[in-house]
């Protein structure tokens, strides 16, 4: 009987994992103390037949982790285990696995543009795809001479500039960069961790999502983002929206994709990617970034709504070896939103009056003292909205858009 290994980290299940389960193979989990807390609220823990909670996601540890789990299965099926992963932390190291156990699936050659931002930048340079003007942060260039170093990024870049970890998703770490007194200040606290800047970039965010199965594309969705995932730091809310079948842009936006999954070979097979492309007001379009996973907040809802797929379950299928289930059809135009914590004591939860069918589901609660959050998983009410009328759909986002939800003293 095979064994499959989900590890999980730092992302949570947006899907119910008890849809994981299946009779003949074992599902077992790998948890970080907090997801594993995360599942015992839900009630799921019992989706899996054993779980393994880990203090610590480095690939020896998970090496090891891997290794005692595989000692107590019957010797006729210790080599029949399969590790699977939605967790952008985790990939790396689950992938360093794999090929130190002799493992099948992606090894660390194929997620490597997936999980280094400058890796992911230079397997597309020469691919016809236009990429953000960009270097590696050199601390130790800007510590010998601040002066030259920064005069140097102005030229290449220009101001303002936007730096962010190589490694992190969802813009934590990121941060624009107004002016050199912003970046001295930056600076002075960066310690030597690995960045990027890059030209700071106007204009829609995007994010196109695919599956693909054998290498062959299965699935693809355009969404649009109501604001950058940045602006979520600073009050804004988190947002985004499927696109009508006849919206120009689409058609450019899945080419675009197209040309990037095509200009990167040797990539993972079996699994989603999540895709995020600007459309600058000139039009043109701007590679950000792609991940080798589903993605998060509530988008597997709105694709399950719009299309009959949700891209989470998806991504786990296609890991599996599974065909995804039945025929995609079109449904409801659909969209989330994410209200960010505030900071204070919370006195009062406040619903906007939608046009559309929706689910609104709070995160906080009257008389609980919150901060102003670091990144998008923090937050404070979620909003799911689904509508056959797509200008209604936007005009509830808009609504949305300037709904106070939660007042503090």
């Amino acid at each position: 009987m095979r064994t499959d290994i989900v590890v999980q980290n730092v992302a949570s299940f947006r899907i119910d994992p008890a849809v994981l389960v299946r009779p003949h193979r074992r599902t077992w989990l790998i948890a970080s103390p907090g997801q594993h807390q995360k599942l015992v609220k839900r009630h799921r823990e019992d989706a899996f037949s054993r779980i393994a909670v880990l203090e610590e996601f480095t690939a020896d540890a998970l090496t090891a982790c891997v290794e005692s789990l595989r000692e107590t299965l019957p010797a006729a099926d210790r080599d029949d285990v399969a590790l699977l992963c939605h967790d952008e932390y985790s990939l790396g190291a689950v992938a360093e696995v794999r090929r130190r156990l002799g493992l099948a699936g992606d090894l660390p050659g194929q997620l490597a543009p997936f999980i280094d931002k400058i890796a992911m930048k230079r397997a597309l340079e020469g691919a016809g795809v236009r990429l953000p003007r960009h270097q590696e942060w050199d601390a130790r260039a800007y510590a010998a001479d601040a002066d030259r170093y920064v005069a140097g990024l102005e030229e290449a870049l220009g101001w303002p500039m936007f730096v962010k970890p190589l490694d992190e998703s969802g813009s934590v770490g990121a941060r624009q960069l107004d002016d050199a007194g912003e970046l001295r200040d930056w600076a002075a606290t960066a310690g030597d961790r690995r960045y990027e800047v890059d030209e700071f970039l106007r204009g829609v965010l995007y994010h196109v999502d695919t599956a693909v199965d054998g290498g062959a594309v299965v699935h693809v969705e355009a969404n649009a983002y109501l604001h950058p995932c940045y602006d979520y730091v600073h009050g804004k809310v988190c947002a985004s929206h499927t696109l009508p079948e006849d919206l120009p842009v689409r058609a450019s936006l899945l080419a675009f994709n197209r040309r990037v999954l095509d200009a990167l070979p040797d990539k993972p097979s079996h699994g989603v990617y999540h895709h995020e492309i600007y459309r600058r007001p000139d039009g043109e379009l701007v590679f950000l970034e792609i991940a080798a996973r589903a993605p998060a907040a509530l988008v597997p809802s709105t694709s399950r709504i719009r299309r009959g797929l949700d891209i989470e379950e998806a991504h786990f299928r296609l890991q599996r070896g599974e065909d995804l289930p039945g025929s995609e059809g079109v449904g409801p135009h659909a969209a989330w939103v994410y209200f960010p914590k505030v900071e204070g004591r919370v006195r009062e939860l406040r619903r906007a009056t939608l046009l559309s069918d929706h689910h609104w589901q709070w995160n906080v609660e009257t008389g609980q003292t919150t901060e102003a959050p670091e990144d998008i998983r923090d937050f404070a009410a979620s909003v799911l909205l689904w509508n056959e009328d797509f200008d209604v759909l936007l005009q509830d986002l808009s609504t949305l858009d300037s709904h106070t939800a939660v007042v503090t003293d």
